[in-house]
This record gives C-alpha cells, structure tokens and sequence, in this order.
C-alpha cells in the first residue's frame, strides 16, 4: 500500500546554485524545519512587511533579569511562536538554559515533524541586541 508522504522544502539561506538545474539551491525536511523555527523566534513583531503578526515577542523578555520566572517566560513565548507560526513542527519539549558568562539563553527545542515519527532537536542562542 502506497503512503503519500508530504516533504518540505525551503531556499537555502546562502543562495548558492544547484550545481545539476543552475537554480537556487534548497534544503529539505528536518533541515527546512529546524530553520523555519529558528526563523520565526529570532523574528520580532512587526519586523516583516506586509506580515507584522509574524514573530515571537522574545526579545523583549531577553533584558529582564535571569531568574527561573524569565526561563519560563521564554519557554511559552517559544512554544507559543512556533505553534502558531510553524505549521510543520510539534513541540515536544522546550529547555530554557541560561548561560550567564556569556549574558545569554540557549533554548534546546525537541520536536516532532507532522508527516515523520522521527523527533529532531535544534538549539537556538539569545542573546540581547541593541
């Protein structure tokens, strides 16, 4: 019996040329996913045009102390941005670990992809920005 299996696929960020087509090469699957999630929480409100709901709010929370209130407070806003905005992605489980020596939050993102049983992991650095 035939399965009809759905697969993602992206441009690559560094426009390189497929060396087979001339066209811009992509990524696929697990690879277009991972970047679709890091796209959407280092993406602020307002910041794309014509798309101003697109994006995760969570720099606003970088500049408040690190407390294990502020940890949580960046796990929802984490879940909250991709399942509203990355249609591909499940979380399964979001970890929150300050990384005080060098003022920054590595968030480590445990999901699923919605047509594979495989669960991926992607870790996303925040830092503040001025």
């Amino acid at each position: 019996m035939a399965t009809n299996k759905k697969s993602y696929a992206d441009l690559s960020f560094d426009f390189t040329a497929n060396p087979q087509t001339g066209d811009v090469a992509t990524v696929k699957d697990a690879v277009s996913v991972k970047r679709g999630i890091k796209n959407v929480l280092l993406t602020a409100p307002f910041e794309r045009l014509f798309q101003p709901e697109v994006g995760s709010g969570i720099k606003n929370i970088l500049f408040e102390p690190m407390t294990p209130l502020t940890e949580q407070r960046l796990s929802d806003a984490c879940r909250d941005a991709i399942d509203a905005w990355e249609k591909r992605a499940s979380v399964i489980d979001i970890t929150v670990i300050p990384e005080e020596d060098y003022n920054r939050y590595r968030v480590a993102i445990k999901f699923s992809i919605n047509n594979s049983l495989i669960t991926e992991e992607v870790d996303v650095f925040l830092n503040r920005e001025r």
